[in-house]
């Protein structure tokens, strides 16, 4: 039996029926956006099939946050094989996404390009120095402090508590990995065959290290267990957390005393699952909470892509429900409409209802931006992914006739992002556009103008009509947190 509970602080209200300037500084929620500084300007991008340079702000601007945590994990790991995806344009030197403090948004938006280990001499686009490592500077110039080793204590005393665990190694020893060797903050055996490595993380963390020790436990067969605190919450809102959670479909392990007192009272070693659940309460806009639940050994050591996935179904499932409770039948008539191809004004009010519940653009603005074209695309995607035989072909030159007429339209450019994201996510979507479609996508990202994230704008009226795409344009950690929230 697991219990549940939720934190979050309740945001500001959003007006949803008045329209926002793109280049007001306003984000789509409303809250306002500091521009970032970006000194790099342009970057040469090696994903596609073909190195092309790209405007910086084509690359970053359309990032969600979930988005982000994924290419900074790609870029760290490609490195790490000596494959560089991102070049200076300038210097032709190496370049990673660090993330602004001086920004409101926790998205691409937010965000810069960085040389590995400072500006090349060479180089005028100047950005600050070395990637380095902060947690240690966190505690004093200590290796941890005292809430780091309460907690692993906690932790340890925890598992002793199940006797299908080995007794803990706490801290003490080196475990021996390929030619090297670390020191895990706790490790243990799981019924005589699973090797397991838990690292508490309560100071940021550089993306490089995260991505070390990941590499360096999985080659080694040891499963890696990342631990947080359940009593600073705030802390879960910085990127070095994101990059953990987000990667794991918005879940993390937290250690506290409710977690023990469990542990000993079944006898089964318990941690605290924190994870991101969608919230609609009007007047404001969806926002996300902290949900709480405690799980067991099957929860724990579950593998991180079924995590993720989980994660994922959970966030839509959560959002979809709401929704049918909040709105029943709304978004269902509004799809016909779109499926039909007819006037959308007939559910004007359908519409309007919709966009005041979950803080989405009025109608006016949504077919100025061209958003139906995009809303009868992912109807066609949901149509190819449930196409079985001599349909699937159908459907596929479906999902490619539409969208073809997005990226050939007047607001093509900004739609851009969302096809990648579908095409990367939905394999029989990767499948139906064609490499010459993608190298098109490509050269519009990089011709003049800005791109808008269109996707970002309309995110909140996408995903109420298309759940399944609700964590990728929502899920971040709650804003607005009071400094040390408490679990209780």
């Amino acid at each position: 039996m697991s219990t549940t509970s939720q934190t979050s602080t309740v945001p500001a209200p959003v007006h949803s029926n008045r329209t926002t300037s793109r280049r007001s500084g306003v984000g789509p929620a409303g809250s306002v956006n500091r521009k970032t500084r970006r000194a790099i300007k342009k970057v040469i991008d090696a994903r596609g099939t073909e190195p092309i340079v790209v405007p910086v702000d084509a690359v970053l601007d359309g990032l969600t946050a979930v988005d982000l945590t994924s290419v900074r994990r790609d870029i760290a790991e490609q490195r790490a094989q000596a494959n560089i995806m991102f070049r200076c344009a300038q210097c032709n030197s190496p370049v990673y996404i660090a993330v602004s403090p001086a920004t409101s948004t926790s998205d691409g938006r937010g965000t810069f390009f960085k040389h590995f280990g400072g500006t090349p001499a060479e180089c005028n686009w100047r950005t600050p120095h070395v990637l380095r490592s902060i947690g240690a500077s966190q505690f004093g110039g200590l290796q941890e402090g005292e809430p780091h080793y309460r907690l692993k204590m906690c932790l340890a005393d925890s598992i002793r508590c199940d006797p299908d665990f080995s007794e803990p190694i706490v801290d003490t020893e080196y475990i021996k990995i390929g030619d090297g060797h670390r020191r895990p903050d706790v490790f243990t055996i799981y019924k005589d065959n699973q090797r397991i490595a838990f690292e508490l993380q309560l100071a940021r963390l550089p993306i490089t290290t995260i991505i070390e020790r990941s590499a360096a436990y999985r080659k080694a067969g040891i499963t890696l267990v990342w631990v947080t605190s359940a009593h600073e919450l705030a802390l879960l809102n910085n990127q070095s957390f994101r990059d953990i959670y987000l990667r794991s479909g918005g879940r993390i392990f937290a250690v506290d005393a409710a977690s023990y007192l469990r542990s000993e009272e079944t006898s089964t070693f318990h941690l605290r699952e924190l994870s991101l659940q969608p919230t609609i309460q009007h007047p404001f806009s969806i926002y996300n909470r902290w949900r709480s639940r405690m799980v067991g050994p099957d929860g724990i050591l579950m593998r991180e892509g079924q995590r993720h996935a989980e994660g994922q179904r959970d966030y839509a499932t959560a959002l979809a429900e709401q929704l049918q409770a909040k709105a029943p039948g709304l978004g269902e008539k509004i799809a016909r409409a779109v499926a039909s191809g007819s006037d959308l004004g007939l559910v004007a009010p359908e519409w309007s209802a919709l966009a005041k519940l979950v803080g989405g653009r009025d109608l006016r603005q949504s077919i100025q931006d061209e958003l139906p074209r995009v809303l009868r695309w992912l109807q066609a995607v949901e149509r190819l992914n449930a196409a079985q035989g001599e349909e699937t072909r159908a459907a596929g030159k479906i999902v490619a006739a539409c969208a073809a007429t997005i990226i050939t339209a007047r607001t093509g450019k900004h739609w851009v992002p969302i096809i990648e994201h579908v095409a990367a996510a939905v394999p029989s979507v990767t499948s139906v556009l064609s490499t010459e479609f993608r190298s098109k996508m490509m050269r519009l990202k990089a011709s003049p103008g800005k791109l808008h994230p269109f996707h970002a704008y309309h995110r909140h009226m996408i995903s109420a009509l298309h759940p399944w795409l609700s964590f990728w344009l929502l899920a971040k950690a709650p804003a607005g947190l009071a400094p040390h929230p408490r679990l209780t």
